[in-house]
């Protein structure tokens, strides 16, 4: 998402925008850095919203900065969705015949891409909502866990569907739910959660565009226009939907007020899911 935006950014918004990859602890080093860096726009940060808004409720004692008076919020970008998959040749084709499979079963093994991550908090509360034993599964990489799935060591897998999209159209995976309000183009024969009866796993992963706090308002909001005439364009728009993400730009204001939303909101689902962080 960063190398999208970055080409049309520069011109735009400043001579010349650079990405420069900042990975390590559940993508946190990131968010450190902007943290620390100078409140004059020539720092950029760019990431999923749960890097944000879950990390410092999943992981207390190792999170560093505070979603809300740490930064300042300039734009998101746009949002994917989640979804529930499981072998290709599982006997359930829906979501309501894999709770009775599980339940005939006696219990579900299930899997997200990273402990603690918005896919794990979701799947312990949908596996709640279904009455359902389950063993979760973790692995250090998606890439160890697809091959379980697809051998069947694996019940069910949940992550967004930038990741799951290639493997269900791949035929390697059935799509069970999505999490999106609405039924996803591309997807349109797969219910969402709330249209199969669980309305509360309903829920989207929008990529945040964050600056230092202190930075001042005239810089957030040149920067905002950037980005909403970059994901306006047709060539960007349509690469977008190759990523499996619906375009979606929101002021500075709106993104600090979603992001205060979901701050909130991830505190209770995560003490009823009962996690336990590992660090």
């Amino acid at each position: 998402m960063a190398r999208l935006l970055a080409e049309p950014l520069s011109g735009r918004y400043a001579p010349q925008v650079i990405v420069e990859n900042r990975p390590g602890a559940s993508s946190r080093l990131g968010a450190e850095a902007l943290k620390v860096a100078a409140a004059d726009g020539t720092a950029i940060l760019i990431c999923p919203m749960p890097v944000l808004a879950l990390c410092p409720h999943v992981l207390p004692r190792t999170t560093r900065y505070h979603p809300v008076t740490d930064f300042t919020a300039a734009a998101t970008v746009g949002e994917l969705a989640y979804g529930l998959i499981v072998r290709r040749d599982h006997p359930a084709t829906d979501l309501s015949s894999f709770i009775d499979w599980a339940r005939a079963k006696g219990d579900v093994t299930f899997a997200p891409p990273v402990a603690g991550a918005p896919q794990h908090m979701l799947g312990l509360a949908l596996m709640r909502e279904a009455g359902l034993n389950v063993t979760v599964v973790t692995y250090r990489a998606s890439t160890l866990a697809l091959p379980d799935l697809i051998a069947g060591r694996l019940d069910c897998y949940m992550s967004h569907m930038a990741e799951l999209a290639p493997q269900v159209r791949g035929g390697q995976a059935r799509l069970l739910a999505v999490s999106s309000e609405a039924r996803l183009p591309g997807f349109s024969d797969t219910a969402t959660f709330a249209q199969q009866g669980f309305p509360g796993i309903t829920a989207s992963e929008a990529f945040a565009v964050m600056l230092p706090a202190s930075t001042p308002p005239n810089i957030a909001a040149a920067l905002n226009a950037a980005i909403a005439e970059a994901v306006a364009e047709p060539a960007m728009r349509e690469r977008l939907a190759q990523l499996q993400m619906t375009p979606l730009v929101l002021s500075p204001a709106e993104t600090a007020a979603r992001l205060a939303r979901e701050f909130t909101a991830w505190g209770p689902a995560v003490r009823a899911s009962g996690f336990t962080p590992e660090e």
